[in-house]
């Protein structure tokens, strides 16, 4: 699958949520759409990739970015508004 294969809800809902935050998170969610069967099955791993997220310690939250790394508050708190968006598809 690949991102044009999403749905515009979706990918508001994930993809340009993640690229408010920083480019690089959502690089990681794009990458997702790689290795999803369909869009159901990439929203599941969406999910399953934030609630794996939200317990990187700092040094593996450092690793996700090139430059300019997120704080852990800030990467948190985009995390939780994806998690919200997609609880709202």
């Amino acid at each position: 699958m690949d991102t044009r294969d999403i749905t515009s809800n979706t990918y508001k809902a994930i993809l340009e949520e993640a690229e408010l935050a920083h480019h690089d998170l959502a690089l990681q969610f794009g990458l997702l759409a790689k290795i999803s069967d369909d869009e159901k099955d990439y929203i599941s791993k969406a999910e399953q990739l934030v609630a794996l997220m939200l317990q990187y310690p700092a040094e593996d939250i450092d690793a996700i970015f090139l430059n300019e790394p997120l704080s852990k508050e800030q990467f948190h708190k985009a995390l939780y508004r994806i998690a919200d968006n997609i609880a709202n598809l």
